[in-house]
């Protein structure tokens, strides 16, 4: 089912990681997404990164369900790829519009 985590018995004792099923399968099995925790800088419970990561990915603009990986990872993988595309041998790489950092944030509430 989407939303199962699993954190134990299967994970590395010596790694903080997961794995997390955030796609529901249509038509016979879905593959869990297994996660690494690298840095913690925010301290809260495994609990909750493991719903927040869950909840991340919901938050996809093309898509109106779930994707396999939280939403900031898919924008850091196509700002790559448009980066690749763009700037490369003797290309110069996308400039950034100059109003861009004056914008006001945008908040999301999940």
């Amino acid at each position: 089912m989407a939303g199962t985590v699993i954190d134990s018995t299967v994970t590395d004792r010596d790694t903080y990681e997961f794995y997390l099923v955030s796609v529901a399968a249509r038509q016979g099995m879905t593959t869990p997404t297994r996660f690494t925790v690298l840095y913690d800088s925010i301290g809260e419970s495994p609990d909750k990164i493991e719903c927040l990561t869950y909840k991340l990915c919901h938050t996809y603009y093309n898509v109106s369900g779930a994707i396999k990986e939280p939403s900031c990872i898919r924008y850091a993988h196509r700002l790559a790829a448009l980066v690749g595309e763009r700037g490369g041998k003797n290309k110069a790489p996308p400039v950034i519009h100059k109003d861009f950092e004056k914008r006001e944030p945008c908040l999301y509430f999940i």
